[in-house]
């Protein structure tokens, strides 16, 4: 049985990739680096155990998004995390929609990329049952000794919920945007759908399912 889960680093920053592969190593995982997309995908290849990816989205060559969608379309039960510019937020839209599990923006805080890469793990745990190391169930009150056991990878911490929470905020995120970015543009929804680098279709699709009216922006814009 594998205790250590495999964590795949792309960024083309050396820092970087030291850096959170020393982070990383020392919380019990196991970390492959790839400086650009050719090398990571080399490196999928050859380690298709690899249970994890953290990427950057602006590399030389084939960029973070691209490659998430290549891993996701691929069918690998990979995981992927992608770290974004600050700002970003339509790249960040983009990253969740193609599959990533969740995105960090540059310069992005050391504390919270350990606990995203950790929630993330636990979610390959749950969804994967017994095929890596024991998970750890910590009751309210229980002493806290066995979940620092070395043999084990996973965060104690009720993922189920996270997960839920996650997706309710992830949808809340994107409408928040869709507004935003409508209002900017007085309801222009070609526009809109422009700047958020979406499929003019999808970008109404998307207004659909938010029930979102970009009529209203254009009333809106036009009274002031």
């Amino acid at each position: 049985m594998n205790t250590q889960p495999i964590v795949l680093i792309v960024d083309d920053e050396e820092p970087i990739r030291k850096l959170l592969k020393s982070r990383f190593e020392r919380e019990g995982m196991t970390v492959i680096t790839a400086t650009n997309a050719a090398e990571a995908e080399v490196a999928i290849a050859e380690n298709p155990k690899i249970h994890l990816m953290v990427s950057d989205v602006k590399m030389p060559g084939k960029d973070g998004l691209t490659l998430t969608r290549e891993v996701k379309e691929s069918g690998r039960n990979l995981k992927v995390i992608v770290m974004t510019g600050h700002g970003e937020k339509s790249t960040a839209i983009q990253a969740l929609r193609l599959g990533a599990s969740d995105y960090l923006e540059k310069p992005f805080d050391m504390e919270e990329m350990t606990h995203s890469v950790k929630r993330t793990l636990n979610e390959i745990q749950l969804e994967q049952g017994n095929g890596f190391a024991p998970k750890v169930v910590s009751l309210p009150n229980q002493a806290q000794d066995t979940a620092n056991e070395s043999d084990t990878w996973t965060e104690v911490e009720n993922t189920s919920s996270y997960t839920v929470l996650k997706k309710k905020w992830s949808e809340a995120f994107e409408k928040e945007y869709l507004t935003n970015v409508l209002a900017k543009h007085q309801g222009n929804v070609t526009a809109a759908s422009r700047e958020a680098a979406v499929d003019r279709s999808n970008f109404l699709r998307l207004l659909r399912r938010h029930q979102i009216d970009a009529s209203v922006y254009r009333t809106t814009k036009k009274a002031a």
